[in-house]
C-alpha cells in the first residue's frame, strides 16, 4: 500500500510541471491531433474513474476518507471536462473556443492531485492516474506557451 501511495503524486509531476522537452512557445495548432489527444484524455479519465469506483469503500475514521470521496468527485469532473473538450474539438471548435474547457480540466487535475497525497490507493489506480496525467501533459503545448508550475 505504501508504494502505491508514493506513486500517486506522479500525477502532479506529470500534469503540473513542464516536461523536460517542453517548448517555450505554443505548438502549431493541429485540429486532428488535438482532438485525438483529447479523446485519449477522455478515455484515460474514464478508466481512472472506473478504477477508483472499484476501490474498497472508505469508512469514517480512516485517514484520507474525505480526500478519497473528493478525489472521486474531482475525477468525475475531469471525465466531464474531457468529454466536453473532445466533443467541442470534434465539432470543429478551435483553441480559443476550447481554452476555457481546457483550463477547467487542468484546475480540476490540480485539485485531484492535492487530494491524492493523503490517500493510499491500490492497483491499478496509480497507473490510471499516470495515463490520464500523460495525456493531459501532451495536450498542454497546444494551449500554453510556458506551462505554469
Amino acid at each position: 500500500m505504501a508504494r502505491s501511495t508514493t506513486l500517486v503524486p506522479l500525477f502532479l509531476t506529470l500534469v503540473l510541471l513542464a516536461a523536460p522537452d517542453a517548448r517555450a512557445e505554443l505548438a502549431v495548432w493541429n485540429q486532428e491531433k488535438v482532438t485525438a489527444i483529447a479523446d485519449e484524455v477522455s478515455q484515460a479519465s474514464q478508466a481512472l474513474l472506473g478504477a477508483l469506483r472499484r476501490q474498497p469503500p472508505r469508512s469514517v475514521g480512516q485517514p484520507g476518507v474525505r480526500e478519497f470521496w473528493r478525489l472521486r468527485d474531482e475525477v468525475q469532473a475531469i471525465v466531464s471536462s474531457s468529454r466536453r473538450l473532445h466533443n467541442a474539438l470534434s465539432q470543429g471548435a478551435g483553441m480559443e473556443e476550447t481554452y476555457p474547457i481546457y483550463r477547467r480540466l487542468l484546475r480540476t487535475a490540480r485539485r485531484a492531485d492535492r487530494d491524492t497525497r493523503r490517500i493510499g490507493l491500490g492497483k491499478p489506480v496509480p497507473e490510471k492516474i499516470g495515463a490520464t496525467a500523460d495525456a493531459i501533459r501532451r495536450i498542454r503545448p497546444f494551449y500554453e506557451e510556458d506551462p505554469p508550475l
